[in-house]
């Protein structure tokens, strides 16, 4: 059932101008391909004061009608939604609230699914979609587990001890697998943060979007505990497929100037503070000093021996020691702390197009997993020489996918 309500969909920009275009432009295709009107559609895109030129970029978004506010300084992730959502309440607040990384875009069906969702189930705090870096959904990004003093633990030894390692991505394949292979809505308690649709009426409750201490990071997290906390439920909704254009604001694979990272650090101290106290905190600041004073040269070691696969112009191909239903991890770390997903079945695996074209010029760690047995199989190295694509995939270039696309998508 299509409910005929509207959207209010909020985006923070930071040097991220050419892909908020493209979100903009595919939300705008979705809305409309689904009969919508357009009125009832409100887009609000607050510009961080980005240090790269983007009047361009944002020109475009008011030609395309959305409502830009260029912040003097940058605000954060938090304070920027915040204003986002002030200036939405003042053009009238939809009925639905949409939180928006800029480098995304909407595949079919994925709007009337969330929409539809969050309003028929009034205990539903807030939902997203599953992501992929790629339109056909065949590279899935990594699910996001809930912080807490065991969860830092639990990831920070394991970037000291290749045994602890192979236990804990034993732990994460498991629970990444519950995600990558549902069918449906999954109650959980900690979504990506870059696609999160809430009811207008629960972020009146709340009275804010976000927290605004948080400068960058933890944000998200912060929110759905909060949602929690309200007796609220927090669901991962694999009907609906998004393509997301994976850390393009934080820059990973080009040009880092650790400001992230300090603001990560921020927003961990203050999350940790908030909902562990003091012994929490000092959980997470012991690990820290662990981390710190082990030897570098003992930090970050892989988990195994690895096969040196060389440098790859185009599509990366493996053969597999065995043939097998398989889960292929591709990470940018040794041990695999964060890894997307592709399944596949068979003696080799090749890296599809699609997602081979999104991947940065980077060196990459990939292992083969036994989907009956859950055992690692494999694990190659290797390093992409060709450039990832630095301008947003266009709504004409979902388009030309054509049926390809729509059966991807189908429920």
């Amino acid at each position: 059932m299509k409910h005929d309500v509207g959207l209010s969909a909020l985006i923070v920009n930071y040097n991220t101008g050419s892909y908020a275009v493209g979100c903009v432009e595919s939300l705008v295709s979705e809305w409309t391909r689904e009969g919508r009107e357009r009125d009832k559609l409100d887009i609000v895109c607050v510009d961080n004061a980005s240090p790269d030129d983007q009047g361009e970029h944002l020109a475009r978004l008011e030609e395309l009608g959305v409502a830009v506010i260029r912040a003097e300084e940058n605000l954060g992730y938090a304070r920027g939604m915040n204003l986002a959502y002030e200036r939405a309440r003042e053009m009238g607040a939809r009925e639905v609230v949409a939180i928006l990384n800029p480098d995304l875009h909407f595949l079919p069906g994925a709007l009337a699914t969330m929409i539809d969702y969050i309003v028929e189930h009034e205990e539903c705090g807030c939902l997203d979609p599953a992501t992929s870096i790629d339109a056909l959904g065949v590279f899935s990004l990594p699910r996001n587990l809930l912080p807490t003093p065991l969860e830092h633990a639990r990831v920070t030894l394991a970037q000291l001890s290749p045994m602890l390692c192979r236990r804990y991505s034993a732990y994460r394949v498991r629970r990444a697998l519950e995600w990558w292979q549902a069918t449906g809505p999954i109650e959980t308690d900690m979504l990506s943060g870059c696609c999160v649709f809430l009811r207008r009426e629960v972020v009146e409750r709340m009275g804010r979007v976000m927290d605004p201490r948080y400068p960058l990071y933890f944000e998200d997290t912060d929110l759905f505990r909060t949602l929690r906390s309200m007796g609220l439920t927090v669901i991962h909704h694999t009907g609906a497929r998004i393509l997301h254009h994976w850390s393009r604001s934080a820059k990973v694979g080009g040009d880092f100037d650790h400001e992230p990272q300090r603001r990560h650090e921020i927003g961990r101290d203050l999350y940790y503070r908030k909902f562990y106290g003091p012994l929490g905190r000092g959980i997470v600041g012991a690990v820290n000093w662990l981390f710190h004073v082990w030897p570098a040269a003992k930090r970050g070691r892989p988990m195994a021996d690895m096969v040196q696969l060389g440098a790859f112009d185009g599509p990366v191909e493996i053969e597999l020691p065995k043939s097998c239903r398989f889960l292929i991890e591709i990470a940018v770390h040794p041990t695999f702390i964060i890894a997307g997903g592709i399944f596949g079945e068979g003696d080799r695996w090749r890296c599809p197009e699609e997602a081979w074209d999104w991947l940065f010029t980077l060196e990459y760690w990939v292992r083969a997993v036994d989907l009956d047995t859950l055992e690692p199989i494999g694990y190659w190295r290797f390093t992409k020489t060709s450039p990832g694509r630095d301008v947003a995939m266009s709504v004409a270039e979902l388009d030309a996918l054509g049926d390809r696309l729509l059966s991807a998508c189908a429920p």
